[in-house]
């Protein structure tokens, strides 16, 4: 008699009765996916007929129509955003103002210096130079939050103030000078 014989007549009452244990686990384990199936299938079947019939479908239905048509109107929203974006960017956005004194035989600051550009720092510098007999206004150019002609100090202080507060990302500087 081999080893292997020897082992299985005197273990053999204890292996039959292990294998009989998993078979009763197996056994549970399958009954409880079982019931969870079932389960499973009821409240699908509940939730597609409904309460009276087929109208858990048509309720589903509906809902998906909905979400198609909310879907779309996200979509419209999303493109109406993007437009407003870009309006915003092209609206004009940060003022800087100086006051002085350009005359030293007046007194007071009447004189101004308004600069107001938009995101991309294009706009404009305006200039009023008030004096005895008469006012001066003078209008420059601000592109890229530099100005076109030659200003005075008081304009380049303004524009410097209405730049303060802009944040031009590179893209945005190198997308502008083709304009």
């Amino acid at each position: 008699m081999s080893d292997l014989e020897r082992f299985f007549q005197s273990a053999g009452p204890y292996l039959w009765f292990l294998l009989l244990l998993a078979m009763v686990g197996v056994g549970v384990w399958l009954f409880k996916v079982q019931q969870r199936v079932e389960q499973s299938y009821g409240q699908l079947d509940r939730l597609v007929r409904g309460q009276r019939g087929d109208e858990g479908l048509d309720i589903l239905l509906e809902r998906l129509r909905r979400l198609e048509k909310e879907a779309e109107n996200l979509d419209v929203l999303q493109s109406a955003l993007r437009e407003l974006e870009l309006r915003q960017n092209r609206s004009y956005q940060s003022v800087g103002l100086v006051r002085f004194n350009p005359f030293t035989d007046m007194g007071g600051d009447q004189s101004f210096a308004l600069a107001i550009v938009d995101s991309f720092g294009d706009g404009f510098v305006m200039s009023s130079l008030h004096g005895r007999t008469a006012t001066r206004i003078y209008a420059k150019t601000v592109k890229r939050g530099q100005a076109t002609q030659t200003v005075s100090n008081e304009e380049q202080s303004a524009i410097e103030q209405a730049m303060r507060y802009q944040q031009m990302p590179p893209e945005t500087l190198s997308n502008n000078s083709s304009r």
